[in-house]
């Protein structure tokens, strides 16, 4: 899909993902590619990189280089917050109800994983605030924590549970996400953080918020403030937005008001726009962009699908890199840089990643290890049942001599 694509020659950043992983002389990276929008570069080949070691440059083989969709994803833990307001259960641009069109993308982005990411986990998160006649859906971590496979059937029944649901409730966005956030800021959890000298890779933490409404609450600004600063102290844990609706610029035209509505301009009557009808794009804009996440604006069932694949290749779009560390130590550190070349000669380097070599370079082969193991074993003989055997026919010489 086209949305899930971005083409060599846009990229901006280029970063080794968690630490080298390091077995015998052979060390692995992991890189993601960037472009200015926070959006994962795909499509490049191994002839894009190259790699130094303390500044020099080391040669990999095609073999050993692996784009996204051929390395091994790295263990990934996904909340998706579906907004379930009373807006949700009304037609999007082609017609289509917008929960009936997100639960349709989440499917389509459940089955996605179901051949990428083996080793992610999945939560499905309703939120709404409850009314008169709603009870709501309140997010706690119960209703958090819980989490299958992308392949387990409990996850599609869970899709149809909530298929099955009317939405009713009002948007309340910060605090649901606020929950989340700290629900996977729990560095107890072993789930999701693992020791720093660990040689396995660091769980990625991954937020998708899927909202077609806004934050209704009268001290919003406060309570915006407060999302940023939790935001901006966990920065680690990666929040994409999507927006299903019209655009506010859309909604201008749609009301003759000329111009992107803003919030100022929610109401009923001539130049109002209808409050169940407002998505506030620039809040979502500015959640993702506090983590380096993506936001994304969707009118209809098939964008939204597409956008989620977006966000797919964001959290597991890795290339993947294994080389010989030359003149392997025991206990030698070494730094890795990965440079980035496009066709009309742009280079992005990352920053250099440090790392320790564990062992005397490469095992042998097991013939040798054998080989070497009977003759060690012969020597020792030799050396210490001879001597024995030479000073016990000694004595006994010495016996029959008295």
């Amino acid at each position: 899909m086209v949305a899930a694509v971005t083409f060599p020659g846009q990229a901006q950043v280029a970063e080794i993902v968690g630490n080298p992983t390091v077995n015998d002389d052979r060390v692995t990276v992991r890189v993601k590619v960037k472009d200015a929008e926070e959006k994962p570069v795909m499509g490049l080949q191994d002839t894009n990189f190259k790699l130094s070691v303390d500044s020099k440059e080391v040669q990999f083989k095609n073999k050993d280089w692996k784009s996204p969709e051929e390395s091994t994803p790295p263990p990934a833990w996904i909340i998706v917050l579906l907004d379930f307001s009373g807006s949700m259960d009304k037609p999007d641009s082609r017609g289509t109800k917008k929960i009936e069109g997100a639960i349709k993308a989440i499917r389509h982005f459940t089955n996605m994983l179901k051949e990428r990411g083996e080793n992610t986990q999945i939560a499905l998160v309703p939120f709404g605030e409850p009314g008169t006649t709603c009870q709501g859906n309140p997010v706690n971590e119960e209703t958090i924590d819980k989490f299958f496979p992308a392949n387990d059937f409990k996850l599609q029944n869970n899709l149809d549970y909530l298929a099955s649901l009317t939405p009713c409730a009002s948007t309340n966005l910060y605090n649901p996400l606020q929950k989340t956030v700290r629900f996977l800021a729990n560095t107890k959890d072993p789930r999701f953080y693992i020791p720093e000298d660990s040689s396995q890779p660091k769980p990625r933490l991954s937020i998708i918020l899927l909202s077609d409404g806004y934050h209704n609450a009268s001290n919003e600004e406060q309570d915006f403030q407060e999302l940023t600063n939790l935001l901006k102290r966990n920065s680690h844990i990666i929040v994409h937005t999507l927006g299903y609706g019209l655009t506010p610029r859309q909604l201008g035209i749609k009301y003759g008001i000329g111009r992107a509505v803003t919030r100022r301009d929610i109401g009923t009557g001539r130049g109002k726009v209808p409050e169940a009808e407002f998505v506030d794009k620039q809040r979502l804009a500015e959640i993702a962009k506090l983590t380096g996440g993506i936001a994304e604006f969707s009118g209809d069932s098939e964008a939204i699908a597409e956008n989620l694949q977006l966000f797919l290749n964001a959290l597991l779009g890795e290339y993947e890199i294994t080389y010989t560390q030359p003149d392997a130590e025991r206990g030698a550190k070494h730094k890795v840089k990965v440079t980035v070349t496009y066709k009309d000669g742009q280079q992005i380097e990352s920053l250099p990643k440090g790392y320790t070599i564990t062992v005397f370079g490469r095992s042998f082969p097991l013939s040798i290890r054998l080989g070497i193991l009977i003759c060690t074993l012969l020597l020792l003989s030799l050396g210490g049942v001879a001597p024995f055997y030479f000073w016990g026919k000694h004595l006994k010489n010495q016996a029959l001599g008295d």
